[in-house]
């Protein structure tokens, strides 16, 4: 493995992203990085609020409409996230946060994946009506995802902190 991640870092793209000068280089990554995590997020978090009955005029069926948009922003996000992963890739692999992170964007994925199968279902039924009820269990599921995508969120600004980190948990 460690060999793998020392090829790893000393790919022609961890040393673009890493070390140049040029604002194409760890500006750009990271801020495409911003930009799907928006898109990704920030339209989760409106499907899940119109499913928790938040924002109730805006029709069901629609919304889902815009998982393909999701998935756009989930590949700039996973292809961004690549490029910062391998320019630092030692110092991740060794970070409590980091892991915690991709095992949280790992459960985001999931559970925004089977919020919107069970809202395509409450949609399907509901024939054209813009209030759909949608069941307590798919509320649930609903608020699930928020929170998974938030504390994916903070436990990835966390990563820039591992001194912090070790001391809260008591590991340095």
């Amino acid at each position: 493995m460690g060999s793998f991640v020392q090829f790893l870092q000393d790919s022609a793209i961890a040393v673009f992203v890493r070390e140049s000068p040029s604002i194409l280089g760890y500006t750009t990554v990271l801020a495409l990085h911003a930009m799907g995590l928006a898109i990704v997020v920030g339209v989760s978090a409106a499907v899940a609020l119109r499913a928790l009955g938040l924002i109730p005029g805006v029709p069901l069926a629609p919304m889902l409409k815009l998982y393909p948009l999701i998935w756009v922003g989930f590949t700039v996000n996973a292809l961004s996230g690549f490029a910062l992963f391998a320019a630092n890739a030692s110092n991740l692999l060794a970070s409590a946060m980091f892991l915690i992170k991709m095992l949280l964007v790992f459960a985001s994925v999931i559970a925004m994946e089977f919020l919107r199968v069970r809202l395509a279902r409450a949609a399907g039924t509901a024939s054209g009506q813009i209030s759909i009820p949608v069941p307590a269990s798919t509320q649930v599921l609903a608020f699930a995802t928020l929170a998974l995508w938030a504390s994916a969120l903070i436990s990835g600004r966390l990563t820039a902190y591992p001194n912090f980190v070790n001391t809260l948990l008591g590991l340095s």
